[in-house]
């Protein structure tokens, strides 16, 4: 009998891309750390379009929402009146007036590590959206200060709370990846004006396209699923479509040191519309298992004793679901005082080969090679 998974399963979360030993042996609990019942929590820089993805799951958790900052005052004035609490124009302005006992942090990506270092700082616990910062070696500074003072922090890679990859684990941590391919394309730019988000399109503001702000999702699980370090990555882009700064559509090669080949394609080109907004497709093989994206699911295509076995597992695969399961783990995890599913470490290397794309891309899709 196939039974649906439960999205709260503990996911796997690996320190580094070769899923080191010491992270299988690492306790749940952090050290020096006091466990918090989360009351009071702030929205930081909220002109950004996940943000109604959380407010949900925020108002049913019963937290008390003290402050939301907004420097372009678009979005901030009416969550401010939704919530009932005052809206500041700075981050600074907010943390000098309140204290909260945890902050979600959203807004421009190239404004990301400025923020992050404030509340870092000032000791808050926080979640940030992806990517965290245009730079790796900005994240990994964020990364190495964090560490430094055993904050916590949290990146929605949300795959990893998806049931894609607890059905493509099955159990199994780390699963023994042969290929996998991922196919993300979203809506056209001009969602992005719609949502008042037009710095999107702005290579210098937002570091890049499609990329940077989905593809990083898939980079992340290919990492997670294949366990092994990534040691090359060739790319392609166009801009030819929408002749902008950012791509268009680009399709992104990975290659670990274990063999195993991932592709990644992702871009601003579907011509979505109200119910359907995206196209989200892939397969995966791993061992005797293939996998493959189907409606409504996840079929698994095996050699069985009796020869080829189907079976068709129901799974959620529109992602946007998933940051309700994000807020939810965010708050338990800092009121146990556990790991998050996702640090500046992971966002941090996955920037790393975003970067690397990128600079194939520009060289005409040159093979770079990683060393770590």
């Amino acid at each position: 009998m196939t039974v649906r998974l439960s999205r709260l399963a503990a996911p796997g979360r690996p320190l580094d891309q070769s899923c080191s030993v010491d992270e299988k042996n690492q306790t749940k609990r952090l050290p020096d750390r006091r466990s918090v019942s989360v009351k009071k929590v702030a929205l930081i820089d909220t002109a950004h379009w996940h943000v109604p993805l959380y407010l949900d799951e925020l108002e049913k958790s019963g937290v008390e929402i003290i402050g939301i900052s907004d420097p372009t005052d678009t979005a901030g004035p009416a969550l401010a009146r939704k919530f009932g609490t005052p809206c500041f124009a700075t981050c600074e302005q907010l943390l000098a007036r309140e204290r909260p006992e945890l902050a979600f942090v959203f807004g421009r990506h190239i404004d990301m590590p400025r923020t992050a270092n404030l509340l870092l700082d000032h000791g808050i616990p926080f979640a940030i959206e992806k990517p965290c910062g245009t730079r790796a070696a900005d994240v990994q500074q964020l990364a190495l200060k964090a560490a430094q003072k055993q904050a916590f922090v949290a990146v929605p890679f949300i795959f990893r709370l998806s049931d894609t990859m607890k059905i493509i684990q099955g159990g199994e941590a780390p699963v023994k990846l042969d290929h996998a391919s991922f196919r993300f394309v979203a809506g056209p730019p001009s969602r992005y004006l719609r949502a008042g988000n037009p710095w999107m399109l702005e290579r210098d503001i937002a570091g890049g396209g499609p990329l940077i702000n989905v593809g990083v999702h898939m980079i992340d699980l290919f990492r997670t699923l294949s366990c092994s370090k990534i040691v090359a990555v060739s790319a392609f882009a166009t801009a030819l479509i929408n002749k902008l700064s950012i791509e268009d559509f680009i399709t992104v090669a990975l290659q670990c040191a274990s063999g195993a080949i991932g592709t990644i394609e992702c871009g601003y080109t579907f011509p979505s519309a109200p119910g359907q907004q995206r196209e989200f497709t892939f397969s995966v093989r791993a061992g005797n298992r293939f996998f493959r994206s189907a409606d409504k699911g996840i079929e698994i295509i095996r050699d069985g004793v009796n020869g080829i076995e189907h079976e068709f597992v129901p799974a959620e695969l529109d992602t946007d679901v998933y940051y309700a399961d994000f807020v939810r783990h965010v708050l338990n995890a800092v009121q146990d005082d556990s790991l998050a599913i996702a640090d500046f470490r992971d966002a941090a290397a996955v920037l790393d080969l975003v970067e690397a794309a990128y600079r194939s891309a520009s060289e005409g899709g040159r093979t770079i090679h990683l060393s770590h």
